[in-house]
């Protein structure tokens, strides 16, 4: 089965099993390795133009840089490129928040009414406010969760308009326009991600501490030390920010005319690995405080202040994360106190394509830092499995001995299966499925690839047989139940 999240990372290169099981390995380095050969082998597939990516574990960071900023240009991004991280930019107006909760400046049940001016009746609902939580967790039950105004505004943005000309709407209109908007969900109960509550964050930071935003966030930036972090609008070198492209035309810069909450910010990437060291590494309080758990709905849609994809992981423990994506930028940050780790990784590029691959390289690369240290064997011997199937073989079975130092898993196999019989190399595909069932006896998934390469041997008996086992370890297994569909049709005629 050609699962969508299947980790397509062609490694090209050999590593000999090692016989002394017990010699030490450099698991840093050699997972270095990996992140320099999944990058490569990902912009090969040539839907981005260039990656920007960190790594972090037990205090070592590894970057790089990869691809061309503008394809032919030779054009390679470094330290100085400027990237804007779009809805990234919403976790500082967070830290924000938490500071000004740690300082008693505000609480998280403040009604934001006692924070603007003016006649807000309408900002309840059957006599529930809107609270600053409910700002910070997307859970302010707006029935349409951006103005009207506003959301001309922003698809104007989106189009380049505003590239070269000054806004017509700023947070005054926004606050005008909040007196005409509908409340028709209790605030606090139903998740609709919006950039209003995060701007309206940034509004009250204002308020409260007598003092414009922008220096709010530039004094912040300066305590971490982060001396190339910007708001699009304030003064910066701009030529130092990385064109970006969507659907491979240039894209433009996507300019928040808000107060910089919810979007706006560009940075560079050792600024970002700050970032990350600071949320790893520092006691400041303002770092446990900024990662509590606010909300939590039935869609598993877990919110801190403004952070996203909190969760505690089976094997990583406590982790949190936030992506944003602009019209020509994806970038996301994961972070893993538990198992003391973190990721970064920036593309230049923004296409259905280019965000499949995108994904696939950072939650590939999160599960290597999820295993860590040990390291995955099928990854470092694909080459050989590929090229040399028995031998790969032999090797991968001893290496797994070591348990102390490798591991394989069921995605890699598939992957070199898969690619095994699309090149046409049956007996050497069987061989790597047949492996994937032996290693993982019980993931419906093993039946179920083992039963497409049946189908396409045209040996309808066994790939009925195995799609049938794949469902008995997944009932939910759709694929497999349009394939026992399509046999049956075939040996029915």
């Amino acid at each position: 089965m050609k699962l969508k999240a299947i980790l397509l990372f062609l490694i090209v290169t050999t590593f000999s099993c090692k016989s002394n099981t017990e010699e030490q390995v450099d698991t840093f380095k050699e997972i270095t390795k990996l992140v320099d050969i999944y990058a490569n082998q990902t912009l090969e597939k040539n839907n981005i133009n260039s990656l920007a990516f960190a790594i972090y574990k037990d205090g070592k960071v590894y970057k790089n840089y990869y691809g061309e900023i503008d394809k032919g240009a030779n054009n390679t991004p470094d330290d100085n490129t400027l990237y804007e991280i779009a809805s990234i930019t919403k976790v500082f107006a967070g830290s924000l928040a938490a500071k000004a909760v740690l300082e008693n400046k505000i609480t998280l049940n403040d009604d934001i009414r006692k924070y603007l001016k003016g006649d807000y009746a309408n900002l309840e609902f059957e006599g529930t406010p809107i609270t600053i939580k409910n700002l910070l967790t997307h859970t302010i039950g707006l029935k349409n969760k951006t103005p009207k105004r506003l959301q001309e505004v922003t698809d104007s943005v989106n189009k380049g308009y505003f590239e070269n000309k000054p806004f017509t709407y700023t947070i005054k209109h926004l606050l005008e326009e909040l007196k005409t908007v509908t409340v028709n969900k209790k605030p606090g109960t139903v998740y609709a991600y919006n950039s209003v509550g995060p701007e309206l964050v940034a509004y009250i930071l204002e308020q409260v501490y007598q003092k414009p935003y922008h220096l709010l966030l530039q004094n912040f930036l300066d305590e971490l030390n982060m001396k190339n972090t910007y708001l699009l609008g304030s003064n910066f070198d701009d030529s130092r920010v990385a064109n970006s492209y969507k659907n491979g035309k240039l894209a433009p810069l996507d300019k928040n005319p808000l107060l910089g909450g919810a979007a706006g910010m560009i940075t560079t990437l050792p600024d970002l690995i700050t970032f990350m060291k600071f949320q790893l590494e520092s006691d400041n309080p303002i770092v446990k405080e900024s990662v509590k758990q606010l909300f939590e709905d039935n869609d598993d849609n877990l919110v801190g202040y403004l952070w996203e994809g909190l969760g505690v992981g089976e094997e990583e423990g406590f982790y949190y994360s936030k992506t944003g994506t602009s019209s020509g930028v994806q970038s996301g940050l994961l972070l893993c106190p538990d198992s003391d780790y973190g990721l970064i990784l920036i593309m230049n590029s923004n296409s259905d394509a280019a965000l499949n691959n995108w994904q696939n390289l950072f939650y590939g690369t999160e599960n290597e830092l999820i295993k860590y240290p040990k390291l995955n064997s099928a990854a470092f011997l694909e080459n050989t499995l590929l090229y040399g199937t028995d031998n790969g073989i032999k090797n991968l079975r001893q290496q797994i001995k070591d348990t102390t130092n490798y591991y394989t898993n069921n995605d890699n196999l598939n992957a070199i299966a898969y690619q095994l019989l699309n090149n046409k190399k049956t007996e050497e595909a069987l061989k790597i499925f047949n492996l994937q069932l032996e290693l993982f006896p019980n993931h419906f998934n093993s039946y179920d690839s083992l039963g497409e390469f049946y189908f396409t041997t045209k040996d309808y008996d066994k790939a009925l047989f195995n799609y049938k086992k794949s469902l008995e370890f997944n009932p939910e297994n759709e694929n497999a139940k349009i394939f026992i569909q399509k046999i049956e049709e075939i040996t029915a005629k």
